[in-house]
């Protein structure tokens, strides 16, 4: 007897998680607005201060983004698990993490009350999100030399800062092609990576898959973040391109291993 996937019948109630997830990406743009012309304007007359009002724009964003995993979980679009997520609210981390699908830093952001991320130069001009990537204070990805020197500090002040060694998504059924920049942050800031592994089955989100292409099982997101990774320990505190290399390979051959369990 075929099973409703060989058979390709939609179940696992498909139309409505698709509805949902519609309503979903629609609420996400639209929630980017209230941000940006209701929410974040009188943070400016509130909290003169431009670092306590950068802290209240990212905590506004973190219960934000929570209330929008909360919703997309209760309407279920999918599931999720996270491991470990407590070490996630320890301060000045450097979070790393695989990037499979297009929510994996709402995810972050929504466990990290003052994160600092380096996001897409292009949301700095998006009109649904360029006043939350403003006024929360992210690092464009635009110039890889200050991305390094700002995350740097933003460590040294005790923020937590996510950032996707591979700079975008991974490509379904490619191998990880991770950039140096996670590697030289480490060494500058002399911090040890906070990994976090991800994995979504069935795939969702994916790159070059429209948000309308979903799965016709429920997606399950599984997080699983480790210890501090102490491999800088063992390497030399330089920011030689070759202890770069050295680490982005190690790096590379961990979210390799993690993500083929």
């Amino acid at each position: 007897m075929q099973t409703n996937l060989e058979s390709g019948k939609r179940y696992d109630r498909y139309w409505f998680r698709l509805i949902a997830t519609a309503v979903a990406f629609s609420l996400f743009g639209f929630g980017g607005l209230i941000l940006r012309f209701i929410l974040f304007p009188p943070l400016r007359i509130l909290y003169p201060n431009a670092n306590v009002r950068m802290r209240k724009a990212r905590l506004i964003i973190h219960h934000a983004f929570r209330l929008f995993i909360g919703f997309m979980h209760k309407t279920g679009i999918y599931t999720y698990d996270f491991k470990g997520e407590s070490k996630l609210q320890e301060p000045g981390q450097l979070i790393l993490a695989n990037h499979p699908t297009l929510i994996d830093v709402v995810f972050l952001i929504s466990r990290i009350p003052n994160a600092n991320c380096i996001v897409k130069a292009s949301l700095f001009r998006n009109p649904f999100m360029r006043g939350a990537v403003m006024t929360a204070g992210y690092i464009p990805n635009d110039d890889p030399e200050k991305i390094i020197e700002l995350a740097s500090k933003s460590l040294k002040k005790g923020e937590s800062v996510v950032l996707f060694p591979e700079g975008t998504r991974s490509v379904p059924g490619k191998p990880f092609k991770f950039q140096r920049g996670a590697a030289y942050m480490a060494l500058r800031s002399g911090i040890s990576p906070t990994l976090v592994t991800i994995r979504c089955n069935p795939p969702m989100l994916m790159k070059n898959i429209p948000w309308y292409s979903i799965p016709l099982s429920r997606p399950h997101f599984e997080f699983d973040v480790s210890e501090s990774w102490e491999i800088l320990k063992m390497k030399e505190k330089s920011e030689s391109p070759l202890v770069a290399r050295q680490v982005t390979q190690e790096l590379k051959a961990f979210y390799t291993e993690e993500c083929a369990a």
